[in-house]
């Protein structure tokens, strides 16, 4: 049984003499009304005084060797009766539920702890806690435990697919991330943090996550056969077209503008022969991250001196590229082709995890995405990149995350490939594993740092002609 007593609080009310409601306040010691008066008699309000509030409450505290130590206070003895019967009952019956810790906790209290320990020892840029330092800004971070319901977590969605949080739209895909790791979160509390709660309100149960839409699952291979410059012809022409006028569309005082600039600039002639080649999608992202220089618009009519410059700067252009100490972009890309190493691994390799004379990288867990190391061995060309890359210092790349976004974003704009993505490397460099190994799908996984088969399938894109092709040279070897 739980034990009932009656309580006397007293406080000390400070009022002016014209019942100003803001400046009226309520304390706990006679001292600090006492000072608080003053302040206002100082202020104007001679007449201030303090009144003396006494109330009557009950407190009740329960004590069972079955349940924690319950204690808890009511302004009238049935409002206390009532909850001791209630506690004691569930008590006895084995249904009681301490729900103190999910009252005093709320979600926003839930991240930063997620966050001081369980992401402790990952670094400030891992998306994880990127997304979990977003999510503790959010106003759904503020509702207590004990009141958050799946509809919170649902608007909460839809807010965020339609962009009414102050931030751009996003996809279903981040979307999704985010909703699976406050399902993560709230587990995790529920399960050893002492926070009992009905109900998941963030599981895949409760709220329906996203359904994958166009663009959410990347299937983006790198083509055989790029005509660079009819790309580059063909987004020029959407950004004219984008550019004018809304009524200038399509007409000819618009078409007449854009050949007048196409006629006023151009590229380099061997260049623009080059670029009209067909050659694989691979050489012309290398070429424009290596040569950016060829892929500069200049002037078509200019003088003579300007002629030699250009001579001079073209002879010395290629030398310039190939003894560039920094921003080798275009091995760290030509790299993530061959070995399906992701950014952030490859701008953390050291070359004490490079083991040229046995053709492996040994990737150790504190720079890999999952936490948990593995081997790399390394392809011939991939070999030659890292033979001749400059020893400068104990990072094998020495470039800023910036600096690779920038650099791709510009090479791709120069072929026109701006459907191209960084992270679509990776899924080619898998996909290649598998068209042109023998290695099982486990040990591909391996390689690629993917421990869940579902993963790897996803970035497994296959090439129909490839694929039939490799199928019916199985049946040809079995027949052998």
């Amino acid at each position: 049984m739980g034990a009932i007593r009656k309580v006397k609080s007293v406080r000390w009310k400070v009022v002016p003499p014209d019942e100003c409601d803001e400046k009226v306040r309520t304390f706990k010691a006679e001292t600090d009304a006492r000072e608080y008066m003053s302040q206002l008699q100082l202020a104007g309000f001679a007449k201030a005084k303090k009144i003396q509030v006494i109330s009557i409450a009950w407190e009740v505290r329960i004590r069972s060797r079955l349940a924690p130590d319950l204690c808890k206070t009511f302004p009238t003895r049935k409002a206390a009766d009532d909850w001791v019967k209630v506690k004691d009952g569930e008590i006895v019956s084995r249904r009681f539920v301490d729900y103190r810790e999910a009252d005093n906790n709320t979600l926003g209290d839930l991240f930063r702890k997620y966050d001081a320990t369980v992401l402790a020892d990952r670094p400030n840029d891992d998306p994880a806690r990127v997304r979990m330092r977003c999510l503790q800004q959010r106003a759904l971070a503020s509702i207590v435990m004990t009141a958050l319901q799946p509809g919170d977590i649902a608007a909460y969605r839809d807010a965020r697919l339609q962009g009414r949080l102050g931030d751009p739209p996003v996809k279903g895909a981040n979307v999704n991330k985010e909703l699976e790791l406050m399902g993560r979160v709230i587990a995790l509390a529920r399960r050893e943090w002492k926070l009992h709660l009905a109900a998941n309100a963030a599981s895949g149960k409760l709220v329906s996550r996203v359904p994958a839409g166009e663009g959410d699952e990347r299937d983006r291979r790198l083509k055989d056969v790029y005509v660079p410059v009819e790309a580059r012809r063909a987004l020029k022409e959407e950004r004219m077209r984008s550019h004018a006028p809304d009524g200038d569309k399509g007409s000819a005082n618009a078409s007449k503008r854009r050949k007048t600039a196409d006629d006023a600039f151009e590229i380099d002639p061997d260049t623009e022969a080059l670029l009209a080649m067909p050659q694989s999608e691979q050489q012309a992202l290398l070429r424009a991250l290596r040569y950016p220089g060829w892929f500069t618009e200049r002037k078509r009519v200019v003088t003579d001196a300007t002629l030699k410059a250009r001579a001079k700067k073209k002879l010395m252009a290629p030398l310039k590229a190939r003894v560039r100490d920094k921003g080798r972009h275009w091995a760290l890309v030509s790299l993530a082709i061959e070995t399906a190493m992701r950014r952030g691994e490859l701008l953390k390799l050291r070359w004490a995890h490079v083991h040229l004379a046995r053709g492996y990288v040994d990737l150790p867990k504190e720079i890999t995405k999952n936490g948990k190391g593995r081997i790399v061995p390394l392809s011939l060309r991939a070999m030659r990149i890292l033979a001749t890359q400059p020893r400068t210092g104990e990072a094998v790349f020495e470039a800023s995350i910036e600096a690779c976004k920038s650099a791709f974003r510009r090479a791709r704009e120069r072929i026109g490939a701006t459907d191209l993505r960084r992270h679509d490397l990776r899924h080619e460099a898998t996909s290649r594993f598998f068209e042109q190994t023998d290695l099982r799908a486990n040990e591909i996984g391996y390689v690629t740092g993917h421990t869940d088969p579902r993963m790897l399938e996803r970035y497994y894109n296959k090439r129909p002609d490839d694929f039939v092709k490799r199928v019916k040279q199985s049946f040809n070897q079995e027949g052998k």
